[in-house]
């Protein structure tokens, strides 16, 4: 097998040293590979109007991945012909037994972004305690299986915001590798910590397909047009709930309310287009739905901790919404590792 070669649709870690990052580019889209620590990353940007197979190889060893589908619809994946259905905003984690090939199909007419975080059995360490029974048994399982059988969990702005992170945050060149290995390392422990609150999908359980699907429209509306203005009962009346249901429904899924979740979308975006296309504060707090750019700048600082106009000149931010103690947790996990 040739590695990252697109012409076969499989692709494995395995030629990669720690730190190193490699993108292969075809006409159906781009495929991201990266190795930091224990940790390596795939990233599955895929523009295709058609369906699209690939595959990340068989490993020597078993793997935990975690699976997260940050735009797209109608992605499946599995092994052995077993498949799990993915759309935007969900997250699952599976454990993949030595010699198994894990199989992917984008079935989307649009974009589809899909991003794995890989790291060997071996290489974790975490105290499990007798009421964790569900992440003992996965951990223990001797076949390919998922954490949250059956129900995928919805990832909130936070796990966002870390995968826009470790994909495009640029830092010095010799802080640069250590930096996204605390982000991965992050962004592992945010989703088992989710997914222990959640006790093996208790909490999503309680909520019917249907209302699962109204807070999956508002948070898509949220995302996809966060320059629009919004009303709760608005927002209720178009997806054909009540305030009080969509309220709780949607802080039960993405841990937030709507209205953090619009302003974490704002503030991604303006932060984007800060970056990326060095717009001036007035035109970007046009562009995310804010009047006046001192409103803007304003909510800028309390959602960074800084305001706009300086954002070039930080070195390393977290965003508003980590406390002091989870930024802490952050760096510290690597402990268990």
């Amino acid at each position: 097998m040739t590695e990252f070669s697109l012409a076969n649709d499989e692709f494995t870690n395995d030629a990669l040293t720690d730190g190193s990052v490699h993108t292969v580019t075809s006409k159906v889209g781009n495929v991201t590979i990266g190795r930091f620590g224990v940790f390596s990353y795939y990233q599955f940007r895929i523009s295709h109007s058609a369906v699209y197979h690939c595959c990340v190889s068989a490993q020597p060893e078993p793997e935990i991945r975690l699976i997260f589908v940050s735009k797209g619809q109608d992605i499946h994946i599995g092994w052995n012909g077993e498949t799990n259905v993915f759309s935007v905003g969900e997250s699952n984690c599976c454990l993949v037994t030595e010699g198994c090939t894990q199989e992917m199909a984008f079935h989307a007419k649009g974009d589809s972004e899909l991003v794995i975080l890989a790291v060997r059995l071996s290489d974790v360490s975490l105290p499990i305690k007798d009421g964790q029974h569900y992440l003992r048994n996965f951990l223990e399982a001797d076949t390919c299986t998922w954490l949250l059988d059956g129900c995928n969990m919805q990832f909130g702005m936070r796990k966002m915001t870390v995968i826009q992170q470790v994909l495009h945050e640029k830092k010095p060149a010799y802080l640069q590798a250590i930096y996204t290995q605390v982000k991965l390392t992050e962004l592992f422990v945010l989703f088992l910590e989710k997914a222990g609150r959640l006790g093996s999908r208790d909490s999503l359980a309680q909520l019917r397909q249907e209302e699962l699907e109204r807070v999956r429209k508002v948070r898509n509306m949220l995302h996809d047009y966060p320059e629009r203005t919004y009303s709760l009962v608005g927002l209720a009346h178009a997806v054909g709930t009540n305030e009080t249901s969509l309220k709780n429904n949607f802080k039960a899924v993405y841990g937030t309310t709507v209205f953090g979740y619009l302003t974490a979308c704002r503030m991604e975006r303006a932060k984007a287009l800060l970056e990326n296309k060095k717009l001036k504060v007035a035109l970007v707090a046009q562009e995310v739905g804010y009047k006046y750019a001192s409103h803007f700048s304003v909510a800028f600082r309390k959602y960074f901790g800084y305001l706009p106009t300086k954002l070039l000149r930080i070195f390393v931010s977290f965003p508003a919404y980590l406390s002091e103690l989870e930024s802490t947790e952050a760096f510290s996990c690597l402990a268990i590792l």
